[in-house]
């Protein structure tokens, strides 16, 4: 359906652009759909961005740095999110717990580039202002050159994608940890004697996953946005790196590939997300299952 629209919508605002083509407007929509979902092939650039190179060979060159990003930044701010909810419901109203929260609430209106770039400013290699010994690599270093050069190069961007995600991941957690924690189940393990951190580890976490695993499917898209920012700022080889410089340029059938992309990777974590929420969540299987909840 995105892959449809956005066929639709650039050739109805930018009619001019496909002028060449003299065909019936349905025989070229149909030969796209065709083409992209049975071979890969999005087409050819437009100038100046390689005319004539196909632009399905591009995206699966690129694919993988933003695999690589979105599922670092995926788990990073998802175990974050979830450990600083659980300690800010289990210690609400202490010092600790209000930090944390004011923390959270910076990170999620605090733009990624901003964030990033103030990053780089302050321990990026060579241009820090602040040296704590390791510098921020300010290049990308690729798998195949150094294995560790990599991981130093990815562990910045992970961070600044992650973080506001893993706020707002943060913010749900502790709304519904304080939910579960005034469950009688709950009371009743204190009263037999289990210690506090086996029942919050235990029982009261697992039971306050399943509302936070819904909301956070839902905010992928968010992560996604994201990552054409920090791609941006920490020179990511990814397909989203050069969107503006594409955007400015017109060349639509990059745009079109890199749509495509963009909402299989939402589809793709948002599966993820409902599969974990499956396995969380008995109500969910039952309805999955077409069983009807028991009363």
């Amino acid at each position: 359906m995105v892959t449809a629209l956005t066929w639709v919508m650039l050739h109805t605002l930018r009619p001019e652009a496909w002028a060449l083509d003299e065909r019936a407007t349905l025989v070229q929509f149909g030969d796209y759909m065709q083409r992209v979902f049975l071979h890969g092939d999005f087409g050819l650039s437009w100038e100046p961005f390689g005319a004539g190179r196909p632009v399905g060979d591009f995206l699966r060159a690129q694919v993988g740095h933003d695999l690589w990003l979105l599922g670092g930044g995926l788990l990073l701010g998802l175990a974050g999110g979830i450990a600083g909810g659980a300690l800010c419901a289990a210690q609400a109203g202490t010092l600790p717990a209000r930090a944390i929260e004011t923390l959270a609430s910076v990170l999620l209106c605090t733009p990624p580039y901003v964030m990033g770039l103030s990053l780089l400013l302050l321990f990026g290699a060579g241009i820090e202002t602040i040296d704590i010994g390791i510098g921020i690599p300010t290049n990308h270093v690729e798998m195949s050159e150094s294995l560790s050069g990599w991981l130093g190069s990815m562990i910045a961007p992970w961070i600044v994608l992650a973080l506001p995600w893993g706020a707002f991941v943060l913010r749900m957690m502790r709304g519904s940890m304080a939910e579960v924690l005034q469950e009688e189940y709950l009371r009743t393990a204190r009263a037999k004697g289990l210690r506090e951190r086996v029942v919050l580890r235990r029982h009261a976490t697992p039971a306050a996953l399943a509302p936070v695993f819904s909301l956070a499917g839902a905010s992928i898209p968010l992560l996604v946005t994201n990552m054409v920012l920090v791609e941006s700022v920490f020179s990511i080889p990814g397909v989203f790196q050069d969107l503006n410089e594409q955007v400015n340029d017109g060349n639509f059938p990059v745009i079109q590939g890199i749509t495509v992309v963009a909402a299989a990777l939402v589809a793709a974590t948002a599966l993820i997300a409902d599969i974990a929420l499956a396995r969380l969540d008995p109500v969910v299987r039952q309805l999955r299952g077409g069983r009807s909840r028991p009363v």
